[in-house]
């Protein structure tokens, strides 16, 4: 026992430090997070830490992280650890917070400054030789009305750009503060494919991707998202520096990430584009018949015999697999002729190898398509214009055997466990045969005694319809009860929307319940600020507030939830992956849809309770919370609220905390 302490006290010490250096004190989990990640990454064990709100994790793994780095044990003289994040605003903490007061805390317990830096994907960042061509000899591709003298709001925020690219350090588009159109960056960025390299670029010892990741290939702590771990780890690219160790923080999104990361999407638009950049590198017969074919795939795609905005697809025939054979085979000839010479000037080089690296993109697609087995899924999107989409069935083989088979992995997320168990989650992230360890470290909250778990259990079941009108009169009154101070979440727009026109008709007139509704493409910040800035206001928004939202005190006394975010019935990938486990013997709603459910339902639940002074509401406005079977199981997977039925006692309480908030600000 004695040895057991004297290894555990290194770690608790170092944190102790750091979190009183930023004047707090180490909580029971913290240590106890601390000490698994530390001994996992000493011990070469996969680790599954569910660290409730409040509890400090990211401290929990960069204490460990930073210790293991003091010891360098890779080639270069380093132990570099990858913290992987799914949200910027987590990699903005890390990097602009949590990161530097460690490392200052620790400088005297490690014998070199510690070094850390973000590294994202190349298409991130401006490039320069885009930028400087656009500036002398107009937009590449046809882009350069975007840049021509215009009263419009695009060429408004072009000149904007420019100025900023003039001054800023990075190139990053998140450092951008100003409000940006998608084509105006798309115009100057590069992905990696597209990208000539530095050596053969004529702004190469001034880009601003290079710069991030010869920072990040000389640091000990590299800070990334998600999706590049996986292009790093899937696609065999050397993004990422070496390293010794991954460290996943909101481990619940990685597998939609990684399956993101490794779908791909073909479309007539995307086709033209790619035949237009690669027109003055290929011969003109070959670029008539790349016309051809993209007419003839769209031609295919709108006559396929379909139902609703999307149609799964269970391998190709007729038109479609001919038009589509065709596609991968000209535009594989088209790569053949873009050959790149020595000879090119470097802007000449660069813009050929952004439209082979286009036009490789639509070929790979294509070919991806048509060798697509019952390890993929492929359907059709008309939503807007039609697409052909394809993605993994799964990627717990490809996660189990390329990340996890290569390095010592730390998955952590506030939501981690259903029903108690993190075996679904390990399962779905290919953990499933291998040797893991759990481990639920809690909250510091007193969730039973902070907050209330409310399902009214005689509103109708939720439909395809939409919300509910008795959902809406609840909302209402639950609003009106809590004196505004409402983060309301939807699982659909049309929701936003119904809620919308109800709130703004009930309170109409009524400036002490103001509403603030989420639009597609705002920025979460402002929506926040300004929630916070308006106490007695509610907030209306989708998927993007269901996590990651951080409104402390009285702003935020009630959160109501619409229904229960099952995966929708038309989402083609989580239909595959429930009726794969269906044909298997087992249930798809068990294993692939309640899982989901309960992991996403619990992060909106964890909108509530951000501080031990909070006090409040979660109303979950689907009664098949109460009246369900499955309702105990999706309830186990939450925190311990108190829960009630019990409108009457709901309402007083909301009420009574309504009075204490306004008294607080008298």
């Amino acid at each position: 026992m004695a040895k057991e302490s004297k290894s555990v006290k290194p770690i608790e010490s170092a944190l102790q430090q750091v979190v009183e250096g930023i004047g707090g004190t180490p909580r029971e989990g913290q240590i106890e997070m601390a000490t698994a990640v530390d001994k996992a990454m000493n011990e070469g064990e996969h680790l599954l830490v569910q660290a409730g709100t409040g509890t400090g994790k990211s401290l929990g793994y960069l204490v460990p992280a930073i210790l293991r780095a003091n010891k360098g044990v890779l080639p270069d003289g380093t132990n570099r650890t990858v913290i992987a994040t799914a949200t910027l605003a987590l990699q903005r903490q890390l990097v602009e917070h949590d990161l530097p007061n460690a490392v200052e805390a620790l400088s005297e317990q490690t014998d070199h400054p510690i070094s850390y830096a973000v590294l994202k994907g190349r298409h991130n960042y401006i490039c320069l030789d885009k930028f400087n061509r656009v500036e002398v000899d107009g937009a590449d591709d046809g882009e350069e009305q975007l840049f021509q003298t215009s009263t419009s709001a695009l060429a408004k925020q072009a000149k904007k750009l420019r100025q900023w690219v003039d001054v800023t350090d990075t190139g990053d588009r998140d450092d951008y503060e100003e409000e940006l159109d998608g084509r105006l960056w798309r115009s100057l960025s590069v992905s990696g494919r597209e990208c000539v390299g530095a050596s053969k670029c004529a702004w190469g010892e001034d880009c601003f991707a290079e710069a991030a990741r010869n920072k990040a290939h000389a640091s000990d702590i590299v800070v990334t998202n998600h999706a590049l771990l996986a292009i790093d780890i899937l696609e065999n690219l050397p993004i990422l520096p070496d390293h010794d160790s991954v460290i996943i923080d909101e481990a619940h999104e990685l597998v939609d990430r990684t399956t993101n990361a490794l779908a791909g999407s073909l479309e007539v638009g995307g086709m033209g584009r790619a035949t237009g950049m690669a027109r003055k590198f290929i011969q003109p017969s070959t670029h008539d018949r790349m016309m051809e074919v993209a007419e003839d795939l769209g031609l295919a795609l709108e006559s396929y015999n379909r139902e609703g905005t999307t149609t799964r697809i269970e391998g190709f025939e007729g038109q479609l697999l001919k038009a589509l054979t065709d596609v991968r085979d000209v535009y594989k000839v088209a790569q053949a002729e873009m050959t790149t010479s020595s000879q090119d000037e470097s802007d000449v080089a660069a813009q050929k190898q952004r439209a082979k690296a286009a036009v490789k993109d639509v070929y790979d697609v294509a070919a991806e398509l048509l060798s697509a087995d019952e390890h993929s899924v492929t359907w059709i999107d008309v939503s807007r214009t039609a697409v052909l989409h394809h993605a993994p069935l799964s990627v717990a083989g490809f996660l189990g055997e390329a990340l996890f088979g290569q390095h010592t992995i730390v998955l952590t997320s506030a939501t981690l466990a259903v029903a108690g168990s993190m075996d679904s989650t390990a399962k779905a992230v290919g953990l499933g045969d291998s040797k893991w360890k759990g481990l639920d470290v809690g909250s510091p909250f007193d969730y039973s005694k902070q907050g209330i778990l409310y399902c009214p259990s005689n509103l109708p079941a939720p439909s395809s319809s939409g919300v509910a009108e008795e959902a809406l009169d609840e909302l209402g009154d639950l609003i009106d009860a809590a004196g505004g101070r409402t983060l309301s979440l939807f699982s659909s727009w049309r929701g936003v929307e119904r809620a919308e026109e109800y709130l703004t008709v009930r309170f109409k007139g009524r400036s002490d319940r103001p509403i603030i509704v989420a639009r597609k493409g705002d920025s979460v910040s402002d929506l926040v600020r300004r929630f916070k800035e308006t106490p007695e206001s509610s907030l209306l928004g989708t998927v993007s507030l269901w996590q990651g939202i951080d409104v402390p005190g009285n702003t935020c006394t009630l959160v109501t939830i619409d229904r229960i975010p099952f995966p929708r019935p038309d989402d083609p990938v989580m239909a595959a992956r429930s009726a794969r486990v269906d044909e298997s013997g087992g249930s798809g709603f068990r294993s692939v849809s309640l899982p989901r459910a309960a992991l996403l339902l619990a992060q909106g639940v964890g909108r509530l309770i951000r501080s031990t002074e909070d006090r409040g509401v979660v109303a979950v406005l689907d009664s098949r919370l109460a009246n369900s079977g499955y309702g105990t199981t999706l309830r186990k997977s939450l925190p311990n609220l108190w829960w009630t039925t019990d409108k009457s006692a709901v309402i007083s309480a909301l009420e009574r905390l309504d009075d204490s908030a306004s008294n607080s600000q008298d």
